[in-house]
């Protein structure tokens, strides 16, 4: 069986064509796990119908004791899934309607732990979204080194998990994280050996959109939460000295979008854990960039000073 996860919040006028896209499925053998993060608009009227056509369907409330956001419901979603193998999906994206049968076929077809496979953008009623690809190149042969800087990638929604090999690494969403989740998540599987098999073919459809949680305001304290942990593992996971450097740079620069939110209780907060991680140029620019968001807080100018003055090697995270 496949146990498909979705998280949801306020996508009732969406999340119908992606469960029709579940129910269009050419294998027959899954069921559909959805976890609501309390929703304050018809997401329950809508779901219910698809309760009462399919019984593969089951829908879930989490528990409120729980942080909001995605991350913290596919883990509590986890705990309900029934499957052997695990996709999780987001609750505004569309399945093509052979990939649970071409995933499950090429995961049994050896030692694999998970798929990944290409995922494309799509806008309503025919428009050009922004990229066509989550990413054109899918692997490589320094994997972990090239996902890191984005020169491969693939969506959350792209791959089929084995249970048996997440839950043998305790691989989980960090619950912390609103955005950058997938990101980090990715990496520890890759940091644990997880083995996967490629399919190059587009089994999902990414809907571009307004209210995207990639489109999030304020990503940095996520961002810089994630790249700070990837420093602290940069041996386990062996970084090269090219991408050790990029995220001391977007080290910094999430540091800078920091101070730019005026949320200066975090800069303070990362301005001594940083101390101890950064190469003494890059804490030159930690302590700049602070005694400038100080000023920025308290006076509303300044702003210009809270540029980085390092190169610009910025890559986005999805």
């Amino acid at each position: 069986m496949i146990s498909v996860v979705i998280p949801t919040y306020n996508r009732a006028h969406l999340i119908g064509e992606t469960l029709d896209s579940i129910m269009a499925q050419t294998y027959p053998d899954w069921e559909c796990i959805i976890i609501d993060d309390h929703s304050t608009d018809s997401t329950d009227d809508i779901i219910n119908t698809y309760l009462f056509k399919d019984p593969r369907f089951s829908y879930y409330k989490k528990p409120k004791h729980l942080p909001k956001g995605p991350s913290a419901s596919r883990n509590y979603g986890l705990t309900k899934a029934s499957g052997d193998y695990i996709n999780w999906f987001d609750s505004d994206d569309l399945m093509h309607p052979e990939k649970m049968q071409i995933d499950l076929k090429m995961i049994t077809s050896g030692k694999y732990d998970f798929t990944i496979s290409q995922s494309k953008f799509f806008k309503q009623h025919g428009a050009k979204p922004k990229k066509e690809y989550w990413n054109k190149n899918l692997w490589s042969d320094d994997p972990i080194n090239d996902f890191i800087i984005k020169k491969i990638g693939w969506s959350v929604n792209s791959s089929l998990w084995s249970k048996t090999a997440i839950q043998g690494i305790d691989l989980e969403f960090d619950p912390d994280l609103i955005t950058a989740d997938d990101y980090y998540y990715h990496i520890l599987a890759l940091k644990n050996a997880l083995q996967p098999i490629i399919i190059d073919e587009k089994l999902v459809k990414l809907r571009e959109h307004d209210n995207r949680l990639n489109d999030l305001n304020k990503k940095s304290p996520y961002k810089l939460k994630v790249f700070t942990q990837l420093i602290e593992q940069k041996a386990e996971l062996n970084l090269s000295h090219e991408v050790e450097n990029k995220l001391y740079i977007m080290i910094v620069r999430q540091f800078s979008n920091l101070l730019k939110n005026r949320d200066l209780t975090l800069a303070k907060k990362y301005r001594k854990e940083l101390k101890l991680l950064l190469p003494i140029k890059y804490n030159a620019e930690i302590n700049r960039l602070y005694n400038y968001g100080i000023l920025f807080y308290l006076t509303n100018r300044f702003y210009k000073k809270l540029k980085v003055n390092k190169p610009d090697n910025e890559f986005e995270i999805k």
